[in-house]
């Protein structure tokens, strides 16, 4: 079983799979996002034992002082494409090995999945339309996953993994 922290959220994989938080890896940090300016990555890649990948990124807005969102649907768009344009060179130049052999699983995935994880306030009105976030992310990244998941700790969709 794999716990990761992703800004207070607890994400726990089951036993059987791997998970990592890719924004933190080394090869990602120290060489891929230097490469150029405004490079950007999910938080999350998972994979489970049947191959599946799992891009996942986290967002939370139950703080009081969160501001609406403006292009969320870009900004996903972008982490997923240099996520993915990332896995390559991870796989053959990370000094790594975990980081190394997460990468190769998952180029040598059978299917790969989009899931965005979203928490918003309950009290008052939500700050991101779902429906239209997930209609716009079906539209532009339609090439890698054309039914992208959007879910939270009260609608996992089943997801496998639990957060807390």
């Amino acid at each position: 079983m794999t716990v990761l922290d992703v800004d207070g959220l607890n994400f726990t994989f089951p036993a059987g799979w791997t998970a990592s938080k890719f924004d933190e890896w080394i090869f990602y940090r120290n060489h891929f996002a230097k490469q150029r300016a405004g490079v950007k990555a999910v938080d999350i890649v998972a994979l489970n034992p049947a191959k599946d990948a799992f891009l996942i990124e986290v967002k939370d807005y139950r703080h009081p002082d969160t501001v609406k969102p403006s292009g969320l649907a870009e900004a996903i768009t972008g982490k997923i494409m240099d996520t993915l344009a990332a896995m390559l060179p991870a796989r053959l130049l990370a000094n790594d090995p975990d980081e190394r052999n997460i990468a190769a699983a998952i180029l040598k995935c059978k299917s790969l999945h989009v899931v965005i994880h979203i928490e918003q306030p309950q009290k008052h009105q939500p700050i991101v339309d779902v429906a239209d976030l997930k209609q716009k992310l079906k539209q532009t990244l339609r090439a890698v996953d054309s039914s992208p998941k959007i879910v939270s700790m009260v609608a996992m969709r089943g997801m496998q993994w639990e957060v807390s």
